[in-house]
């Protein structure tokens, strides 16, 4: 009998008793949407909670039948364990029976073998409900919003590992996925790929928190230790490290891009560069793909950008908000507060049309005193403002970049600092880097679209898992003693 077939029997069944079923509910229940969804939703609870109990006698018959005489001939000692299990809206007790030759002294739990548990384990579709809400939201939030909408109680705890596990995952996928990209580049002959893509890139500052324990020379008996491990209780020091963002796409795409979200290692600027050319790989990178870069002009990102792409025919330009941000701060300083925002933007308009002479004659007429408005770093607004310009002038050529149709702004990349990284790492406490890596990975994941295919990527690998457990590729450890010869035999469930 087929899946199909079986839900169709069920379905006879219902039909039967449904109309008798319906009768024993009150009007107000039996003729209400609400009613009637309720009435659906506890026979659904019930039927899933009964259909789990099933199959685990069905498992347990089945282990008896195919373990309980050993390859020997002999008959194995039995030794019962329950594992509990949470999958999705519910939480088992799995009846899983270890089976122990002592001629051969061999063992093996079958039910264990087949479904790969430990007693605490979770499901895939629960860890992908799961992780779906922490990725977005803290997670209090997320469990609290598991208990309403699948009804599943999760610790706190647990909810961190399993998402920090999946996120690990995540970063896994995207390797793969990077290092296929880039290889298919770097394959000979000519590669043909999307006409043109455009790449921003921005930074922003996380929390990230490093714990430092006295060591145990210096504790005293008056040191605060912790529950369980005993171990002297540390402080977390918090510093703020850059989170980068990435963010290659088709200019006709508007949804479409890929994200690449990351932490990079200190004094490694070429870290970041490399994960440019693979997001663009990603993204549709070929021999003949002319590149657009929009940035703030921070070093890491013009310089990368320069660097890794020398070999496409491409274009590049300053984030135009950025520049006129230094514009208006100047007009402060030459036209007053009142006029700086109006000074601001008649100079953008002017740089956008080619007249950047004009705007640099405008901010070197100025002659700086004690009295003029200065920056963070001490200095002239205005001097500031001419600086940066003249320090980029070969990036503020936007005529022919706006001819082409391609964008002078990289806000883009800006939101996505503010909407994907910030609003879920930028909270109270501090972040384990490790961690926030694997948080920024499945943020990356889900940005890029690609959040159905890392499901898939990982239901592939429990399928493989599977097998290698099936052929002994993977064996997992007999936990507690073997079963004593004078212990009885527990029957089969």
């Amino acid at each position: 009998m087929t899946r199909d077939e079986l839900v169709n029997e069920m379905l006879l069944v219902v039909d039967r008793n449904l109309a008798q079923t319906l009768g024993c509910l009150a009007m107000e229940e039996r003729y209400r949407l609400a009613g009637l969804e309720a009435f659906i939703r506890y026979v659904m609870a019930k039927l899933l909670e009964g259909i789990w109990q099933k199959i685990e006698s069905f498992l347990e018959r089945e282990a008896w039948a195919k373990a309980r005489i050993c390859t020997c001939g002999r008959q194995c000692e039995t030794q019962s364990r329950l594992v509990r299990v949470k999958v999705l809206g519910l939480t088992l007790t799995l009846r899983c029976t270890y089976f122990y030759c002592r001629h051969c002294h061999r063992g093996e739990s079958p039910v264990r073998k087949w479904l790969g548990v430990n007693d605490g384990g979770t499901s895939l579709q629960l860890e992908r409900c799961l992780t779906d809400l922490t990725e977005r939201m803290t997670f209090g939030d997320a469990i609290n919003s598991m208990q309403e909408q699948h009804r599943q109680e999760i610790d706190r705890t647990q909810a961190e590992r399993i998402t920090y596990r999946v996120g690990a995952q995540a970063s896994e996928y995207l390797d793969e996925k990077r290092k296929q990209a880039v290889a298919k580049l770097g394959q000979e002959g000519r590669i043909e790929g999307v006409e043109q893509l455009q790449l921003t890139a921005d930074g922003g500052a996380i929390p990230i928190g490093q714990l430092v324990r006295p060591k145990e020379k210096d504790c005293t008996k008056e040191t605060p230790r912790t529950p369980g491990r005993d171990l002297p209780k540390g402080t977390r020091s918090i510093t703020g490290r850059e989170a980068r963002l990435i963010s290659v796409r088709e200019p006709s795409k508007i949804t479409e891009r890929m994200v690449d979200c990351h932490i990079a290692p200190y004094d490694q600027t070429e870290f970041t560069g490399e994960r440019m050319f693979a997001a663009a790989a990603m993204a549709g990178l070929g021999d003949n793909t002319k590149m657009h870069g929009v940035f703030d002009m921070g070093k890491w990102i013009h310089t990368q950008y320069e660097a890794q792409f020398h070999g496409h025919e491409r274009t590049a330009c300053a984030d135009i908000v950025h520049v006129t941000e230094y514009l208006t701060a100047a007009g402060r300083e030459i036209e007053g507060d009142e006029k700086a925002k109006a000074f601001g933007m008649e100079n953008k308009h002017r740089m956008l049309d080619g007249e950047n002479n004009l705007v640099l004659k405008t901010l070197e007429k100025h002659r700086c005193n004690s009295r003029c408005i200065r920056d963070e770093q001490g200095n002239c607004v205005v001097h500031a403002a001419l600086r940066y310009l003249k320090n980029h002038r070969e990036y503020l050529n936007y005529p022919p970049i706006i001819a082409l149709g391609l964008p002078v702004g990289s806000g883009e990349a800006e939101s996505g600092i503010r909407h994907l990284i910030k609003k879920r790492l930028d909270v109270a406490g501090a972040w384990v880097e490790g961690n926030a890596q694997h948080m920024l990975a499945l943020i990356a994941v889900r940005a890029s679209g690609l959040w159905d295919d890392f499901w898939q990527w990982r239901n592939r690998r429990d399928i493989d898992a599977w097998h290698k457990r099936q052929n002994g590729q993977l064996r997992s450890r007999f936990r507690g003693r073997l079963p004593d010869k004078k212990q009885p035999e527990t029957a089969a469930a």
